[in-house]
């Protein structure tokens, strides 16, 4: 049985409020929404042959292969890079935390951009 699971321990509901809520003053959706500006601007324009498609969504981005050899080794070019990514399958993708500088978050894609140099 699963009681406790689905019981909305009020503990955890407690904090999730909480979470909620500085979510809110601290106006996260506007850091968001600046994060997929930058990526958009950043990744405007890159294409490849081996990419199939590229998306963006918030604190997202996945550049989707069509040959999932194509990303091999990607994640060890990443981490010389100082960019920690685990690509799955055909998916080489990005997802910072909310409170990355600009800085930061164009070395992650400048890092993707590059594989395919």
């Amino acid at each position: 049985m699963h009681g406790p699971t689905f019981m909305g321990n009020a503990l955890v509901c407690s904090v999730a409020l909480k979470s909620i809520e500085l979510f809110e003053k601290q106006d996260y959706m506007s850091k968001i929404r600046r994060i997929e500006e930058i990526t958009r601007r950043e990744m405007e324009g890159f294409s490849d042959p081996r990419i199939k498609e590229i998306r963006i969504m918030g604190a997202c981005v996945c550049i989707e292969v069509y040959d999932p050899d194509t990303i091999r080794g990607y994640q060890q070019f990443a981490y010389e890079h100082g960019v920690f990514s685990r690509p799955f399958l055909d998916y080489m993708y990005a997802m910072v935390p909310y409170v990355i500088r600009e800085e930061e978050l164009v070395k992650v894609l400048q890092t993707m951009k590059e594989w395919f140099s």
